[in-house]
């Protein structure tokens, strides 16, 4: 390699320190204001917009399950077709339904183990209640 042609390479790598001292140097200066922060996009979900869930429903003709854990809140829904009492053995609870109409229960599962629901003067089981352990 002639002198020359050293003598240019060491120009360029003069230039390029140069070059890169004045980047470095104005990106770090207090005289600019820092840019803006960026604007992020956030993603909030929305409310559920679904209605309150619902209790089960049990009508006569057919033996509902239910299950829960100790300390849930039992709820569910009875229609009849006949005018009666619904009583949820153990639980010692009874409502009146007339035909037609719904009822809802609604009570803490305090005791465990497995329940009758029935239609009481027709003795008919329409539900079983199971209350588990926690």
């Amino acid at each position: 390699m002639s002198r020359a042609q050293r003598l240019t390479f060491l120009a360029i790598a003069v230039a390029i320190a140069i070059v890169a001292a004045i980047l470095l140097g104005s990106s770090g200066g207090d005289d600019e204001e820092p840019p803006p922060p960026r604007a992020q996009a956030t993603v909030t979900p929305e409310p559920a917009a679904t209605p309150k869930a619902e209790a089960p429903l049990i009508t006569s003709g057919k033996l509902t399950k239910l299950r829960f854990k100790q300390g849930d809140t039992v709820r569910f829904r009875v229609r009849s077709d006949v005018t009666d009492e619904v009583h949820v053995h153990g639980y010692d609870l009874m409502k009146d339904v007339e035909p037609g109409k719904e009822i809802t229960f609604s009570f803490p599962a305090e005791i465990t183990g497995i329940f009758e629901i029935e239609l009481e003067n027709a003795r008919q089981q329409i539900a079983q209640l199971r209350v588990d352990p926690r």
